[in-house]
């Protein structure tokens, strides 16, 4: 056993979520970390531990004053995006009365070609459109003129599962063809405005910078700080369907919480039933991954799956993460800036399994 596992092993066995998340070693959840537990609709615990920034660089201790973080600290998402951008393009076709089986060269020219005329909006939000899983050109790229130029599968639709960021950067295009509005306004009025996430949204201003969880120490862009983490996001605009939201963790415990419901948050209807199952609801995939798919969430991925027989999910690269039980009683936030200031460890997943574990107890 590798001396971290050990570590984890021994320490956290019977931990509280609380001694999980303030005693990891250093470098595993970044300088912030917010975490929140609910029961039935009910926050059983909430806890928020660290500061906003600790470095200007790996060795470089931030000289600022160190913020705390409290409830109003805002994470970048990463891909945790994915899933509420999926909402709002299964609500906006939900509000034309078209499903998502409609061909995605029905909203994309680009994919009018023969060879990839036939993939749908479903096979985009399930990551079975056969599209590359990152699209590496990382310069800037003003209405994603490269992107739509270039980006293209690598393999018929329906051929496997894979993972991709590609497709949900498609996605997010469809979503501002279909509403015929840019993508952060769709996300604002299909998902953030009625679900109430009012600390929740693309490209935060600046004056919101310091109650955001700094990131990474990137080479061309300096200690990234209220900006999009992930590369291609920024390249984008910041605007972009596979990252780019940045949220306080009780604005996606409302999220979660409208999944775990089937659509609604304290007796208020926030999320079409139709649209709410969609988001938990197993896809078939041509192959077996590991977890089940939704459209959107990830489902009994093994992280999740001491949390109840039936979870939801979604992780961020940046160190984030949701679940919930859809018709069950609990849903977890983790929010941490793992990558800050640099993205050294990846033994934030076993902080997130053991947390699950503990959340599982309440």
């Amino acid at each position: 056993m590798k001396h971290q596992d050990y570590f984890f092993h021994m320490r956290f066995e019977s931990a509280s979520i609380e001694e999980i998340v303030d005693h990891v070693p250093d470098g595993v959840l970044g300088s912030a970390v917010s975490v929140l537990v609910a029961v039935d609709g009910e926050v059983v615990l909430e806890h928020h531990s660290g500061v906003t920034r600790r470095w200007d660089a790996p060795g470089a201790p931030n000289p600022l004053a160190a913020i705390p973080v409290t409830t109003a600290t805002r994470f970048d998402l990463a891909s945790v995006t994915k899933p509420i951008v999926a909402a709002a393009l299964v609500g906006e076709l939900h509000s034309q009365s078209i499903d998502t089986t409609l061909p995605a060269a029905e909203l994309l020219p680009e994919f009018e070609d023969r060879r990839w005329r036939a993939t749908t909006v479903a096979q985009l939000l399930g990551h079975t459109a056969g599209l590359p899983a990152e699209w590496f050109d990382r310069d800037p790229d003003p209405g994603a003129r490269r992107f739509r130029a270039g980006a293209r599968p690598e393999r018929p639709a329906g051929a496997a599962h894979r993972y991709s960021c590609v497709g949900y950067i498609w996605a997010g295009l469809a979503t501002e063809a279909l509403a015929g509005a840019p993508l952060d306004e769709v996300v604002h009025r299909r998902v953030l405005g009625p679900l109430g996430m009012d600390s929740t949204g693309f490209r935060p201003a600046a004056e919101l910078r310091p109650s955001i969880a700094a990131t990474e120490l990137q080479p061309t862009r300096g200690l990234v700080h209220g900006e999009v983490h992930d590369e291609t996001a920024a390249a984008l605009g910041g605007v972009s369907g596979n990252a780019g939201l940045f949220a306080t963790g009780r604005d996606l415990l409302r999220f979660s919480e409208a999944l775990r419901t089937g659509g609604e948050i304290d007796g208020s209807r926030v999320l079409p039933p139709a649209v709410a199952a969609a988001l938990v609801t197993p896809l078939p995939l041509p192959d077996d991954p590991g977890f089940g798919q939704a459209l959107g969430p990830r489902l009994d991925e093994d992280w999740m799956r001491s949390l109840g027989p039936r979870v939801a999910g979604h992780t961020g690269f940046t160190g984030t993460a949701f679940a919930t039980e859809p018709g069950g009683r609990r849903s977890v936030v983790l929010l941490s800036n793992r990558v800050h200031p640099t993205r050294s460890s990846n033994d934030v997943r076993e902080v997130r399994a053991r947390v699950i574990d503990a959340a599982s107890m309440l």
